[in-house]
């Protein structure tokens, strides 16, 4: 090899290595850019979930409210019931006592009593249904908005993950395909694609 030769080969092979520093340096740039976007994404989805999570904690915080204020109301109610029967039962007892009031009065005093516990276990009984219907209505709405913020994560972080994850891939096919060593030659490569046809 003489000395002429020997610098065209040493010119094109810095050229070359000029070339692949430069390629490598435009695709850390678009991975820079890349980046930058992902973290921007991020960040405008954190900014996006965090008033839903402060709105959902006072959500629950009601939740736990409305069942121990239920849970107050059937105390009372049982409270309130008992302390009937107990009126019912003095009462009753006033009356076997005082045999000489007239069994009408008795009849009368005993529906009565027995109207007021018939109103009171209605009243019970209409109360709790309506707190069970407005805990399950609070529920399913936390469950919709939960599910909402599940859907809005996906949608926003998932499919440029898979974006990026797709271009990485390609970049790396690329690199392989014009610096692979074991390129084979054209008729080669023609041979083994006839073959699949």
């Amino acid at each position: 090899m003489d000395q002429q030769t020997f610098y065209v080969v040493m010119t094109v092979a810095a050229v070359v290595i000029a070339l692949s520093f430069l390629i490598q340096a435009v695709v850390m740039m678009f991975m820079f850019g890349a980046m930058r976007k992902l973290t921007a994404m991020v960040a405008s989805l954190q900014a996006k979930t965090e008033p839903i999570l402060t709105k959902v904690v006072p959500v629950i915080d009601q939740v736990q409210a409305t069942v121990s204020g239920v849970k107050v109301t059937v105390d009372r109610i049982s409270s309130q019931t008992k302390d009937a029967f107990d009126k019912l039962t003095v009462e009753t007892r006033a009356v076997a006592a005082a045999v000489s009031v007239s069994s009408q009065e008795i009849v009368g005093l005993a529906r009565k009593q027995a109207q007021q516990l018939s109103d009171t276990l209605d009243l019970t009984n209409s109360t709790l249904q309506r707190q069970v219907i407005e805990i399950d209505a609070l529920l399913l709405r936390t469950q919709s908005r939960i599910e909402d913020t599940t859907v809005e994560v996906q949608s926003t972080v998932l499919e440029p993950m898979r974006e990026l994850s797709a271009m990485l891939v390609g970049l790396r096919r690329m690199i392989e395909t014009l610096f692979g060593r074991n390129r084979k030659p054209i008729d080669q490569a023609y041979q083994d694609e006839e073959m699949f046809i």
